[in-house]
């Protein structure tokens, strides 16, 4: 797809061949993207985390809280939520690592804004290992963190019109061998919907600061790594009813997505519909809702193997959409077919990540998975339009956010067509949603990369040398996803996601997605960022620009990320930032 953007008067009107196989002029003024924020704010001078008690007007801390505020730990995949009732109140969560030398591992941290999102109160959801508040010991997740299942993730989050947030993620522990097969890991978990509700329900600007409960929707069942994980929400606008959806993975079976609903504000669930049959290699759905009591809801799936990317299968999105509620589904059926852009293609060996040995790859290039391509949906109810995005491989290797649009509630669909075409950089962690007549997407990009090849990955040399390359990227659509404006940078420093701060500082993570929310014309965006971090040189080895201040592999003294040691360095600084879109 090729355009051309001629400037008339202030405004961008862009030619596109549209999907639709027509030209169209997209029209509009120019979005702009504000100040880069640092949500999580855990750097000892003026960091802060706050329990939940503490949100809702009480007093209770503990030892676990004050050291979140000064570790200048990692935090990755970022939530973002904003309030219908006051677009003031902001919400956010992530997988939070300040937790991990006193609890020992992950946990869910959650964030809240009563600034459109320019000043956060960082806390973490209540049951943490540790937690002897009202709230944490109350909470259903005490009596399993108490069986060993101390880590927590997948945070993914959802406002009602009555001022509730919904906020869903698992917790789990890393899984025990019992002995009986290389597969069978003892992962107990479950997947859970915690509700904050406003302390007072006559100021709007309380909204989502109380915690009021949580509720256990699936666990994790003993024998060949059963686990629920790859969470998402929403809320029907127009019922108040919410809706939950996750991965079932069954080890080398067929992986479920399965779906529960809500109809009293998160008190209670239904039990988990599967609504996958018929299709495999299923993972992280994507709920969006029609007008009159329509849900729709795609994910990843394929037709062979356990995983979406599994050598032979045809991979895409899976779709299926319900007229009544989420009673009923219709069955599920790939209705876009494409090559996913994942990480492993870059690792000579199928490794879906590559750091230092013995997690080093034959390609010599260091590099975080990101592997989950979508699509995301989001629904222009203006319009009267579906919109998917996802990351696809193209015949190059070339990684670029496609899109497509149905017009008649997922009965047909689109070819599929580039959202934001780019001759340099990869494109992944594509998020859309729809609001006020306009459909926003973000997701990263290495557009610009000087050492850019289709076959490296993002951000390494040709040595297998890292930079700070990486930066998200924003477009709009206001015709319902049929043509999209020229994307804009949100990101004012470009990020290195390379860094080795997991597996003992041997290799990156950076998450499974970012996201971008929108109430009316208010439009916010959160991604995880490393322009904190401090790295050091590691002359010795293969000074690769990944390594960070404080390992030993760089001159440190910091063998454990369960001491203090890596608090001073700045080497694990990974954080969650935000921004606000002017469209």
């Amino acid at each position: 797809m090729q355009s051309r953007l001629l400037a008339v008067a202030g405004a961008a009107i862009l030619a596109v061949v549209t999907p639709f196989g027509f030209q169209q002029a997209y029209a509009g003024t120019a979005a702009t993207a504000g100040s880069n924020v640092r949500v999580t704010v855990d750097n000892g001078a003026n960091g802060s985390y706050q329990s939940a008690d503490q949100l809702g007007g009480g007093s209770y801390s503990d030892a676990v809280l004050q050291r979140c505020g000064v570790d200048r730990r990692m935090q990755n995949e970022p939530t973002l939520a904003i309030d219908p009732r006051n677009t003031s109140v902001w919400t956010s969560g992530s997988n939070d690592y300040c937790t991990v030398p006193t609890v020992g591992d992950a946990w869910p941290g959650f964030y809240r804004s009563t600034t459109g999102g320019q000043t956060w109160a960082d806390s973490l959801l209540p049951a943490y290992n540790g937690d002897a508040s009202t709230q944490g010991l109350s909470s259903p997740l005490h009596a399993m963190v108490l069986g060993g299942a101390h880590a927590g993730g997948d945070p993914v989050q959802a406002w009602d019109t009555s001022g509730n947030l919904f906020f869903m993620g698992n917790n789990f522990n890393r899984g025990v061998l019992n002995g009986g097969s290389g597969r069978t890991r003892d992962n107990t978990g479950d997947v859970w919907v915690a509700t904050y509700g406003a302390s007072d329900p006559t100021n709007t600007m309380t909204d989502g600061s109380r915690y009021l409960r949580t509720v256990i929707l699936a666990t994790n069942t003993f024998g060949n790594g059963h686990f629920n994980d790859k969470t998402n929400i929403n809320v029907d606008p127009t019922t108040g009813f919410v809706y939950a959806a996750w991965s079932d993975f069954h080890g080398s079976g067929c992986n479920q997505i399965l779906l529960s609903r809500s109809t009293d504000h998160g008190a209670t669930f239904s039990p988990p519909l599967k609504i996958s049959s018929g299709i495999c290699s299923n993972q992280g759905p994507s709920i969006t809702f029609g007008p009159a009591g329509q849900v729709y809801v795609g994910w990843q799936g394929g037709t062979g193997g356990a995983f979406a990317v599994a050598p032979g299968s045809i991979n895409g999105a899976a779709f299926v959409a319900s007229t009544n509620h989420g009673l009923t589904f219709t069955p599920a059926r790939l209705v876009v077919t494409y090559v996913p852009f994942t990480s492993s293609q870059f690792s000579g060996n199928g490794a879906r990540e590559c750091g230092d040995a013995p997690f080093n790859c034959p390609t010599g290039f260091t590099f975080p998975r990101f592997d989950l391509a979508g699509p995301y949906l989001a629904a222009d109810n203006v319009h009267g339009t579906i919109v998917m995005a996802f990351q696809s491989a193209q015949s190059s290797g070339q990684g670029q956010i496609e899109f497509a649009v149905s017009s008649n509630g997922g009965g047909s669909w689109s070819a599929s067509a580039l959202l934001a075409p780019s001759n340099t950089g990869h494109q992944f962690f594509p998020f859309v949603t729809a609001s006020n007549g306009r459909v926003n997407a973000i997701w990263y990009d290495s557009q610009g990369d000087s050492n850019y090849a289709a076959s490296r990955a993002p951000c390494n040399s040709v040595s297998g040398a890292t930079t700070a390359c990486l930066n998200v990227r924003y477009a709009e659509s206001t015709d319902g996803g049929k043509s999209w404006a020229s994307s804009i940078r949100v990101t004012r420093t470009a990020t290195n996601p390379d860094y080795e701060q997991f597996g003992g500082r041997l290799v990156p993570f950076f998450g499974d997605y970012i996201t971008v929310a929108a109430v009316g014309d208010v439009v916010g965006t959160v991604w995880t960022d490393q322009r904190n971090t401090v790295g050091a040189a590691d002359p010795s080895g293969d000074n690769d620009g990944a390594d960070v201040s404080g390992d030993p592999e760089t001159g440190g003294s910091c063998t454990s990320s369960l001491t203090t040691c890596f608090d001073g360095t700045g080497g694990l600084d990974q954080n969650i930032y935000s921004a606000t879109i002017t469209p």
